[in-house]
C-alpha cells in the first residue's frame, strides 16, 4: 500500500502554551572555531533528571565553562575546561556522575590530540584531564564516540590512502572514569574506497562500524566485541545498477538499540544527474546474522509534485529534490522507527544566509513496514554569521509523540513553535506558538543546542526575548 502524504497544518492562533517558570542571564559567545553548518555538539545541555541540568558554554572573558543548574534554577557550581589555542571542543557527554568535555588539539608538531576533562556532577571538581589519544595530523580528525548513557568511549583516528580513502581505524575505549579498558584496530583492507565510517558504542563496550565503501555503492556494518573475538560482518550493495542507470549512496545516518540490532538509513542518487531514488532502510541483526529490509521507498516524480504543492502557499516550488540529509533516526518505547531527512543550505557565496525549509519524515512500524510518511512545510533563515545555529528543529519523543521546535515567523509572530506529530499513524496537531516573542535583529536570537526536554512538559532554553532583547536569557518553560 503506498503510504499517504499528510499535509501539516498551519499555525494555531491559540493562546501561548508555554510558560516561563524562571529565567537568568546567559553569557554566551559563539566559537569561531565552530563549524556552523556541520554542527559537531548538537546537545549542550543535558538534563540529569527532572529538574537539574548542566550547560557547557564559551563566555569571550574566560573561555568554555561547564555549569550546572538546580530546581530552582540557581547555578550550583561552574567549572572552566582549559582550551588552548588551537583546540576545539568537540564532544559533551552525561555519565552516571560526570560531564564529560572532548577537545581536539593541534600540537603545533604535526600531531593531533584528543583530551578529556572529567567535572563531577555532584561538586563540580574537575577529577581528571588527560590526553587520550595522540595521531599524525590527517585530512580526516580524530573523532570520539561514546554509548548513550555514557559508559563507553572510543576515542580513534583514521589511516588513509594516497586519497583519503580510509584503509583503517585505531582507537582507545575508555570506562566512565576516563580508565583505558583496551586499543582497538579495524583492519578495513577487504574493503575498496571507503569514504564514510561511523562509530557507535553500546553500554557493554561493543563496537558497530558502519562504512560505505566501493565508490559509494556498498554499506557494510561490523560488530567489534569488547571481548576481542572475531568481528561480524553484514553488507548490502546499496547503489550500483537500477533500471539502466547507476545509484551511490548520498547519505547515510545509523542508530544503534539497546538489545544490540542497529538501524540504517540511507539516500541513494542517481551517479550522473545526482537525481534522488530512493530512501532504503535496513536492521542488522548480528545475534541473527541477518538483516531485515523495509521496502525501497521511492523518491518519484508524484512525490516531488506533492511537496511542491504544500510549498507554493509560501512560494517554495522546487524542479528536483536536493539538499535533503539524513538528519536523525529515533526510536519509540514500542520499537518504531522515525527518519527524519531536512532540506538545509547555504545559498552560495561569502556571507550567503542559510536556510531550512521542509523535513520529510517516515514511520515505519515494529516490523519494519512503512506505516506512514509526511512532509513539514517550514521557511528559516538566518545570517552566515549565525549559520543553523538557531535555525533547524530540535526533537523529542514522549512515549509515541514525536515533538519538534522550531524558531519561525508564522502568521505576524517571531516565536518558537511547537508540532506534535503520532508515531504511529503520522497524523499531525497545527503548530502552536510558545508565547516567548523572539527578538529580531543581529543578535543571535535563539540557540537550540541549549535546548532540553527535563520531563514532558518541562524544557530548558536559550533565546532572546522582545521584552529583555539585550541579553540572551536561559529560560525554564512549562508547557501547557
Amino acid at each position: 500500500m503506498f503510504p499517504l502524504l499528510y499535509v501539516l497544518q498551519p499555525a494555531s492562533p491559540a493562546m501561548a502554551q508555554a510558560r516561563i517558570k524562571a529565567s537568568a542571564p546567559f553569557a554566551y559567545t559563539l566559537d569561531p572555531t565552530e563549524d556552523v553548518y556541520n554542527e559537531q555538539i548538537t546537545h549542550k545541555t543535558l538534563a540529569l533528571n527532572a529538574s537539574e541540568f548542566v550547560v557547557l558554554h564559551r563566555q569571550e572573558s574566560d573561555g568554555y565553562r561547564v555549569e550546572k543548574y538546580t530546581a530552582n534554577h540557581k547555578k550550583a557550581w561552574s567549572a572552566p575546561v582549559p582550551v588552548a589555542g588551537f583546540e576545539t571542543v568537540i564532544a559533551f557527554i552525561k555519565t552516571a556522575e560526570a560531564a564529560l568535555v572532548i577537545t581536539h588539539r593541534d600540537n603545533g608538531q604535526g600531531s593531533q590530540q584528543l583530551h578529556g576533562h572529567l567535572v563531577n556532577l555532584a561538586t563540580g571538581t574537575t577529577e581528571k584531564s588527560l590526553m587520550l589519544l595522540e595521531a599524525p595530523m590527517s585530512f580526516r580528525k580524530a573523532n570520539v564516540a561514546a554509548s548513550e548513557d555514557g559508559a563507553r568511549l572510543l576515542a580513534y583516528h583514521y589511516q588513509t590512502d594516497q586519497n583519503q580513502h580510509i584503509t583503517s581505524i585505531k582507537g582507545h575505549l575508555y570506562d566512565n572514569r576516563l580508565t583505558k579498558i583496551k586499543d582497538t584496530s579495524y583492519a578495513l583492507g577487504d574493503l575498496t574506497t571507503i569514504l564514510s565510517a561511523d562509530i557507535q558504542l553500546s553500554s557493554n563496550g561493543d563496537q558497530y562500524v558502519s562504512l560505505i565503501s566501493d565508490n559509494m555503492q556498498r554499506l557494510t556494518v561490523r560488530r567489534y566485541t569488547l571481548a576481542g573475538s572475531a568481528p561480524k560482518s553484514l553488507s548490502v550493495l546499496a547503489g550500483g545498477a537500477a533500471g539502466g542507470n547507476k545509484l551511490y549512496i548520498l547519505d547515510g545516518k545509523y542508530k544503534l538499540m539497546p538489545d544490540g540490532k542497529l538501524f540504517g538509513t540511507v539516500i541513494t542518487a542517481d551517479e550522473k544527474t545526482a537525481i534522488y531514488h530512493s530512501l532504503r532502510t535496513i536492521k542488522f541483526d548480528f545475534e541473527a546474522e541477518e538483516m531485515i529490509f523495509a521496502e525501497e521507498f521511492k523518491f518519484t516524480p508524484p512525490y516531488l509534485e506533492s511537496v511542491n504543492n504544500m510549498g507554493r502557499a509560501k512560494g517554495v516550488v522546487a524542479k528536483r529534490l536536493e539538499d535533503i540529509y539524513l538528519s536523525e533516526l529515533l526510536l519509540t518505547p514500542d520499537n518504531r522507527l522515525i527518519v527524519i531527512a531536512e532540506k538545509k543550505f547555504a545559498a552560495g557565496g561569502e556571507n550567503a544566509p542559510y536556510f531550512g525549509l521542509e523535513l520529510h519524515l517516515f514511520g515505519y512500524n515494529d516490523v519494519l513496514n512503512l506505516a506512514w510518511n509526511s512532509v513539514v512545510m517550514k521557511q528559516q533563515e538566518a545570517p552566515a554569521t549565525q549559520g543553523f545555529s538557531g535555525i533547524s528543529y530540535k526533537a523529542n519523543l514522549s512515549g509515541n509523540t514525536l515533538q519538534l521546535l522550531t524558531l519561525e515567523q508564522l502568521n505576524g509572530k517571531h516565536d518558537l513553535y511547537l508540532r506534535s506529530i503520532n508515531a504511529t499513524n503520522g497524523s499531525a496537531k497545527a503548530p502552536v506558538v510558545l508565547g516567548l516573542q523572539i527578538a529580531k535583529g543581529k543578535e543571535i536570537p535563539y540557540i537550540k543546542a541549549f535546548t532540553a526536554w527535563l520531563t514532558e512538559k518541562e524544557l530548558a532554553v536559550v533565546a532572546r526575548t522582545s521584552k529583555a532583547p539585550g541579553s540572551l536569557q536561559l529560560l525554564r518553560l512549562t508547557l501547557r
